[in-house]
């Protein structure tokens, strides 16, 4: 079975269990019973992560790993993501954070799905969240097959983001074309990039379809991971600030610049 989609793998720094999670991810991709047309992993200029990645063993896969670094100077995981795009080469785009993995069928399914539904941009999986140790912690994006949660079972509209905000884009096959075209991934939008994204998505009429499988396993808070950061750092207030600063950016698609500010309304 071809397939016209490109994994992207975001990766800007070296910390202790760098390598080991980062092997798991990629034999994640190995394991695929379809592979993806292309491994893109997009790096940082930090030396001790270009001399891993060229070092590091690839197996049977390596024909496919392409590797680039971002040289935007902007190495936050909405500007690694969009980088990545701009240099993907097939008409889907998929991504894969380094500590998390794909289930053994994620690209098979899409594949299936996006030649069924060609009028869809943004496909999700049944995400699998999980502790450090791999515990199962909560599935995410499943309620959307529950009946009258949605206008249509198994779309994502815009009404039912309003109401229900964790639903989780880890993982999701996107339509190159639309997301170039609608703004990518925010830079700005701190705490709730995820949140905005599928808010735009929706407010401009592009299908989001829930593939009814589970296709990605996420790491939760991994320890000095960017959104373990946020839990330390951010209160419930700017928490808070970044939901609704989301509900009123997405109806536009330039990455306006935000500056936190404390609501008192």
């Amino acid at each position: 079975m071809s397939n016209n989609i490109t994994v992207i793998l975001p990766i800007h720094e070296v910390q202790e269990n760098t390598e080991t999670l980062l092997k798991r991810a990629i034999t994640s991709i190995a394991t695929q019973s379809v592979k993806p047309k292309e491994l893109l992993i997009v790096r940082s200029k930090d030396k001790k992560l270009k001399t891993l990645l060229d070092k590091f063993d690839y197996g049977e896969i390596k024909e496919i790993i392409r590797v680039v670094e971002n040289t935007n100077g902007d190495y936050g995981f909405p500007s690694q993501m969009n980088f990545g795009v701009s240099k993907c080469d097939t008409e889907y785009f998929t991504f894969l954070e380094y500590d998390d993995e794909m289930s053994q069928i994620w690209i098979k399914n899409g594949v299936e799905y996006v030649n069924a539904y060609p009028e869809v941009g943004v496909f999700l999986p049944i995400v699998f969240e999980c502790d450090e140790n791999g515990q199962f912690i909560s599935f995410t994006n499943e309620t959307i097959w529950g009946k009258n949660v949605s206008e249509e079972m198994g779309l994502l509209d815009n009404n039912t983001l309003q109401k229900i905000q964790n639903f989780n884009f880890d993982g999701m096959i996107v339509k190159k074309s639309l997301y170039e075209e609608n703004g990518g991934i925010k830079t700005h939008m701190k705490l709730t990039f995820t949140y905005e994204f599928l808010l735009r998505m929706s407010y401009l009429s592009i299908p989001i379809m829930v593939i009814p499988k589970l296709g990605y396993k996420h790491t939760n808070n991994r320890k000095d991971s960017l959104f373990d950061h946020y839990k330390n750092t951010v209160d419930v207030m700017e928490s808070k600030f970044w939901v609704n600063k989301a509900k009123k950016e997405y109806f536009f698609t330039e990455d306006r610049e935000i500056t936190y500010e404390l609501e008192t309304n």
